[in-house]
């Protein structure tokens, strides 16, 4: 196995495609490698069919070693087999830092990885540095948004974290890129699935980290974000909201941006109805040019935006609509 101390990664993969916050996590583990003087290892778990490839994809982002365990028992996330799998690499490898991206598996995952290393876990975090000890400190949103915890994790196990998807920006591919694949059997039998799999329903959602073009909507739209719809539609992009409107349940939770939710970076955010509390605020501040619209003009969101337009939501995304769908018809 690679050599002890390393900055580890578990990239997440469903059937041969791995989860961005995966390459998001990844990049940022180039940096902690820097301040630690140690290399990057890429974990990837999955069938040898679902693996092919992806280990050239991991060291091209920044993996120097890439562990592969393959098994025909990880067809699909069980959390029996991938903890078991995960953790006897872990423990051979004995790495430093061990980061998940803070989806729903990473997160299952990351839970039962850390008991049975005796590791300490921080969770869902939007920072991660090296401190003055060669500590991995992670930062937690906490009180809504309103503060950012510094945390530290203890124990005698690698020090670990689930890292919030939109966070972080990958790095572009470097085909140059040169390292070394490990593929490790991890010697499963069919006596350590423990569930079966009986139907996989996968349901709509939207990738707001990834969005090009973001409307996000606040509580100024009520209870009917149709509005915020059609002009997403007609702008190509999606939908994403403040967390009242998710609170209510008018959308789902992946729709939510902010410091409990997801962090943009995209090119146009257009913001409406949204009165620009701090812990929204924290989730455009990548964007490329964010437009606000809103009734009041004191209101804190026209400090965070490029263009600001006062009025009435329903007087002026209409207006824009009207101006999109006559430039349509004119091109």
């Amino acid at each position: 196995m690679t050599a002890p101390g390393g900055v580890w990664v578990v990239l997440e993969q469903d059937d041969g495609e791995v989860a961005g916050v995966g390459y998001e996590v990844l990049g940022q583990a180039t940096e902690l490698a820097v301040a630690l003087d140690t290399d990057v290892v890429a974990v990837l778990a999955g069938t040898a069919a679902a693996l092919d490839g992806l280990a050239d994809d991991a060291i091209a982002r920044g993996a120097d070693v890439v562990v592969l365990l393959e098994d025909d028992h990880l067809d699909t996330y069980r959390p029996e087999t991938y903890a078991k799998a995960v953790t006897a690499a872990v423990r051979d490898g004995e790495p430093s830092v061990l980061l998940l991206g803070a989806t729903n598996d990473g997160i299952d995952l990351a839970g039962r990885l850390a008991v049975r290393l005796d590791a300490g876990l921080t969770a869902d975090v939007t920072r991660l540095e090296i401190d003055g000890d060669g500590e991995l400190v992670g930062g937690v949103p906490a009180f809504a948004g309103g503060i950012l915890a510094m945390v530290k994790a203890t124990g005698p196990g690698p020090q670990m974290s689930t890292v919030r998807p939109g966070v972080f920006a990958a790095l572009e591919p470097d085909p140059d890129r040169s390292g070394t694949v490990e593929r490790v059997d991890p010697g499963l039998t069919d006596d350590d699935v423990v569930t079966e799999v009986l139907e996989r329903s996968v349901g709509a959602s939207v990738d707001l980290p990834s969005a090009k073009v973001v409307v996000a909507a606040g509580r100024g739209f009520g209870d009917d974000v149709e509005l915020a719809e059609r002009l997403a539609e007609a702008l190509g992009g999606v939908v994403g909201v403040t967390r009242p409107l998710c609170d209510d349940g008018l959308v789902s939770r992946d729709h939510q941006i902010g410091t409990t939710g997801y962090s943009l970076k995209a090119d146009l955010c257009v913001v409406a109805g949204v009165s620009g509390a701090v812990h929204f605020t924290a989730g455009i501040e990548d964007c490329g040019t964010v437009i606000a619209v809103n009734a009041d003009p004191e209101e804190p969101i026209f400090e965070h935006a490029d263009y600001c337009v006062e009025g009435d939501l329903n007087e002026v995304l209409p207006a824009l609509l009207a101006a999109l769908e006559a430039t349509e018809v004119a091109s």
